[in-house]
Parts: C-alpha cells; structure tokens; sequence
C-alpha cells in the first residue's frame, strides 16, 4: 500500500512538473507575442513601406494593434506598399465563360497567381476600364438597352455603383445606333471622390457619354459632327477629357466636363498629332493584303499623373480583303501580327505640341487597350530584367485562326526594337479572350 502511494505521489509530482514546463512555454510565447504587438506604430508604419501588396494586406491580420495601423494607414493613405508590375486580366469574349485567367510576369515568365476556378470576373460583366485600382465594369440588363455600371475593387471587394444606367437615346438621329455596344471607359478619380466623371467611348467611333457621378441625373451625350470627327481614344489628363479624333488634321479635341455650364461643353482643338513615318504601305496579292508600318495608337498618363503620353506601337500584318471593317478595323488577321517597333510623345503643356522621347529614362510602359501605364523603374519591386530601361510592354488582342493564339502579350526594348513574347500556351488561357492590364490597390 505504502509503495503504491509513493508512486501516485511521483506521477502527480510528474503532471505537475510538465504542466509547469507547459505554462512556462505558453508564458514565454505570449512574452513573444506581445513583443510584437506593442511594436511602436511609426516603426511598424516603416516595415509597411517595404511590404509587397499582399504582405501589406497581411498585416491587419496579425493582432488587434498591427489592424489599428493598418486601418489607419487605409483611411489616411499615407502608408502604401512597394510598387508592383501590373497584373493581366484575361477576359473571354465568349459569354458562356467566365473571365478567370489572371497572369503576372515573374523572372521573363508568364505565370498564374490565381487559381483557375477563382472567378474575379462573373460572365455577365463585361471590363471597360480601371481607375485607381478599381475596375468598371457593366451589366447588360436588356441587350443593347440599358447597361448598370458599376466600380469594383478586388482588393477590397467594395462595389461603387453608378445610379444612372447608361441608355443610348432613343432619339438617335441614326435608328440603327440606337444598339450601341459600350467601349473602353475612363474616369477622372476614384468613385469614391465626390468630383468623379465617368466616360463611356461608344463603339461606332462617333458618341461619348459622360456624367458626374455624384451630381448628374441623367448621362449627357457627345456626338460627333459628321464624318469630320471620329472618336478613337480617351484620357483624363489634369482635370480635363482629352480625345483622340480621326479628323482631316488628326487632331486631339479637349473638354472641360467639371465646370463647363454648356451641355455639352464645346471643345478646345489642339495641333495636330505626330505622324505616321515612315507611312504605312499595303500591297494586296491573291485576295490577301500584306499591310507594313500598320500604327497602334495609345493616349496614356505618366505615373504620377504629371504627364500625357502619346504611343506609337508599329506592326506588320496579313488579312484577307473581306475581313477589313468600319473605320479599317481587321476582322481577323491571316496570321499572328509582328509588333516591330515603338515611338513614345509627350504633350508639351506650355506649347500644346507634341514631343518625340528617343529615350524612356526612368519609365516603363504597359500598353493595353483598356488601360494603358506609365510606371517608375526605380520604384518598382521586382527582378531587375524585367525593368530594363526603355522598355515597353504590350498586352493586345489580335483575332487570328486556330491554332493561333488571339491574346498577345509581350516586351519592346525602344534601345534596339528587339521584341519577346511571353509564351502563355503552357497556361489554361481562353483562346478568344482580351488581355488588360491590372493594377491592384486597396484604395
């Protein structure tokens, strides 16, 4: 009996010295742990800064006084993370799919970092544009009728919606316009920002729509003068609407759609656009036509919003004569067209001219037809290869046959026009889909 109550003492002397051990080691951790949540805000504020975005969104995860911080920093924006390479958004010209391909460029490859079934884009949402992070989107509640637009942070997964649909008028002097498809779309900021314009480039080349967000009741609708004007491009640019037009001159018409009383607002013209050099040649053989010098034109904003640009991505291409439509828009090509060149202006403010950059300096270029951006080299956290100087990246979609391939996405070095293409064969990409560059931000 005597030895039997020995040994319950020495096993609860056992439990009690491992349950000692185990409190010491949940003490010790919680010692650590409140290491790290009492780090002094301005400190923690300088590891954000040198956080990538998904390291940055992280943070607020970690304990109630890193969120604190990380809330703030939201509200205030006065924290943001490393600069990043944009994204590439594929989305399905087919309805039946959704648009779920989401590629970045890591190390001069081309790599998803979203799983296939993570659907970013619903079928039913149609991509217009981006500002600011946010992307716009439309629903198409009657086809061709009326169209709910809507802004969309994926980031955040906040959701600003426009409260005026956007309808083409039914007093359209032109009936069979009034099924107009709605093109590429700019705003002026973030929605969010109480003095928001949005504009909508309408796919005949000949109307804009735009309202003001928070003030206007009722969209107001731009129309083009005759054959004499044709819209082809748009872009915000220190406060004002600045459109490209397919006139006599080529010239870039300006609005001011914040504080203009006509309605709508009588444009300013400026001088002519650069041209074309040397011009674009064509020769037609055996129903084929064989263009070189073809010009893909870009109107675009520098990274810090203190510039316009105006790009020039020179290709060669083949297509039949039947596949050539309105305003000389192809169809589709006979074969996968061959960028071959790029020249980059920048608007001289002071003289309303336009200035060739033999070199880009500390920029880089994205182009794409939705959005289109100008980034810092220097700032950007990524492999230095893929920030060589005067490099101009391309995200195009170019309708081609099987097996070809209609996405295109690649790098120009202005340096010596050497090309690479980003193989995206090896990743389970639609065919028929558009790329659109991306730039993800949680404001």
């Amino acid at each position: 009996m005597h030895d039997m109550e020995e040994e319950e003492e020495q096993d609860e002397g056992i439990v009690e010295r491992e349950n000692k051990g185990k409190q010491n080691m949940l003490i010790e951790k919680d010692e650590e742990h409140s290491k790290w949540t009492h780090i002094p805000s301005d400190i923690l504020e300088m590891i954000m800064k040198r956080l990538n975005l998904i390291d940055f969104l992280r943070t607020s995860v970690v304990c109630s006084s890193w969120n604190a911080t990380f809330t703030q920093a939201i509200a205030n924006k006065h924290i943001k993370p490393l600069p990043e390479l944009p994204i590439v958004i594929l989305q399905s010209h087919r309805i039946s799919i959704s648009a779920s391909s989401v590629l970045s460029i890591k190390l001069e490859e081309v790599c998803s970092v979203i799983n296939e079934n993570t659907m970013l884009l619903e079928s039913h949402h149609r991509y217009h544009g981006i500002v600011e992070g946010w992307m716009i989107l439309s629903i198409s509640l009657f086809v061709g009728i009326t169209n709910i637009i809507f802004f969309f942070n994926p980031v955040t997964s906040d959701v600003v919606l426009v409260p005026l649909p956007l309808k083409f008028p039914s007093n359209s002097p032109i009936p069979s316009r009034s099924n107009l498809k709605m093109g590429r779309m700019v705003a002026s900021s973030s929605p969010k920002c109480k003095d928001c314009v949005l504009v909508c480039l309408f796919t005949d080349y000949a109307h804009i729509a735009y309202c003001r967000v928070n003030y206007d009741k009722s969209w107001t609708m731009i129309e083009a003068k005759g054959d004499a004007w044709n819209f082809l491009d748009v872009e915000f640019f220190n406060g004002k609407l600045y459109v490209r037009t397919y006139m006599a001159s080529t010239s870039m018409l300006v609005y001011d759609l914040q504080d203009s009383t006509d309605n709508p607002p009588n444009p300013i013209v400026l001088g002519e656009i650069p041209p074309i050099r040397p011009l674009t040649e064509s020769m037609t053989h055996e129903n084929q036509i064989y263009v070189k010098g073809d010009v893909i034109r870009f109107l675009t904003i520098g990274y810090a919003a203190e510039e316009l640009l105006l790009v020039y991505l020179y290709n060669n291409y083949v297509s039949e004569s039947g596949n050539v439509g309105y305003m000389n828009v192809i169809k589709q090509y006979a074969s996968p067209p061959q960028v071959t060149k790029c020249e980059v202006f920048k608007l001289d403010t002071r003289s309303n001219e336009w200035v060739k950059l033999d070199h880009l300096g500390d920029r880089m270029i994205f182009l794409g037809y939705n959005k289109s951006y100008v980034m810092s080299r220097t700032l950007l956290n990524c492999n230095g290869e893929l920030t060589t100087e005067n490099s101009v990246y391309f995200a195009l979609y170019l309708p081609c046959p099987e097996p070809w391939l209609n996405p295109q996405l690649g790098r120009l070095c202005m340096t010596d026009n050497t090309i690479k293409y980003f193989p995206m064969e090896d990743f389970s990409v639609e065919l028929d889909a558009c790329p659109s560059w991306f730039l993800p931000s949680a404001w």
